[in-house]
């Protein structure tokens, strides 16, 4: 009778941590990607640590909001130092140097054709795992309420956290992730549900990930689709941006990739480079000249 007590509660425990993936709900587990930037506060039971703000929305679960810029313990060494609160550095990222490889070789014939030198893909990796943590944050903060995050949430983020022009490609291109993934129910056992949306990126890295940095107590599979899908969008979408800036400075013909032309074509681009600055705040609409978005 101990034994089927131990499983009824078991299987109780499970209901309430639903995480929307299939029976994932064992997945909160310790994880070094959360997106705090504390280390004062205790870790939790199922994982994760998350700093505690309150009254947030009015919320039971107020310490999964990570939008806030300042925590209150920092406010006065920030304000002695003049410094501005940076951005949680991720240990671990959702992707690999070969999903970004063949992610942007994806529609790009010229990429196929002559690669991408991996000191960029490292660097384009590391830039953008600023923004990823930008639109979790932002997504965890919409998932308070019902304390579920959903392929609206991430929507939302992405339109909050991106300009206008990059968030209407990334939200296209998740749209149609989730349709070809909608429509594709006849091979759902033989093929992977990154295969069945047409994503390089993992669906199933980046649903745990999202699991693991406690963006919200339960998220549906359909949030980690519209996350990779916007993610990976992102990077064509920056490196396209970074090819057509090197076409100004060629080496007979082929244009100049370097790591020196990829910093310097995102700091004159007003729509990437407060996106991708290491602080908490995020600086719209300015490139690194100050100059504002036309």
């Amino acid at each position: 009778m101990a034994g089927k007590g131990k499983a009824a509660a078991r299987t109780l425990e499970d209901l309430t941590l639903d995480s929307g993936y299939g029976g994932a709900a064992d997945s909160f587990r310790s994880s070094s990607v959360s997106l705090c930037c504390s280390d004062t506060h205790p870790s939790f039971p199922h994982g994760g640590n998350c700093w505690h703000l309150t009254e947030s929305m009015h919320s039971r679960h107020n310490s999964l909001d990570t939008v806030n810029t300042v925590l209150a313990e920092d406010t006065e060494i920030l304000e002695c130092s003049g410094q501005c609160a940076k951005l949680p550095e991720l240990e671990e990222v959702p992707w690999s140097v070969a999903e970004v490889e063949g992610a942007l070789r994806k529609d790009d014939e010229a990429v196929r054709s002559a690669g991408v030198p991996r000191d960029i893909v490292a660097k384009l990796s590391a830039l953008l795992s600023r923004a990823l943590v930008r639109i979790a944050r932002e997504a965890q903060r919409l998932s308070l309420r019902y304390a579920k995050c959903t392929k609206r949430e991430v929507q939302s983020a992405i339109k909050v956290v991106l300009s206008w022009t990059i968030s209407a490609n990334c939200v296209a291109a998740a749209l149609g992730a989730l349709s070809l993934y909608n429509m594709s129910t006849g091979d759902r056992f033989s093929r992977g549900k990154s295969a069945r949306c047409g994503l390089v990126f993992s669906v199933g890295k980046f649903f745990r990930w999202m699991v693991d940095s406690r963006v919200a107590l339960r998220i549906h599979e359909h949030a980690a689709i519209y996350l990779s899908a916007c993610m990976e969008t992102l990077f064509r979408e920056v490196f396209g941006r970074v090819q057509r800036s090197a076409l100004v400075e060629k080496e007979n013909g082929v244009p100049k990739l370097t790591v020196e032309s990829l910093e310097q074509a995102i700091n004159n681009d007003s729509e990437l480079w407060g996106l991708l600055q290491p602080y908490q705040h995020l600086i719209c609409g300015k490139n690194a000249s100050g100059k504002n978005l036309k």
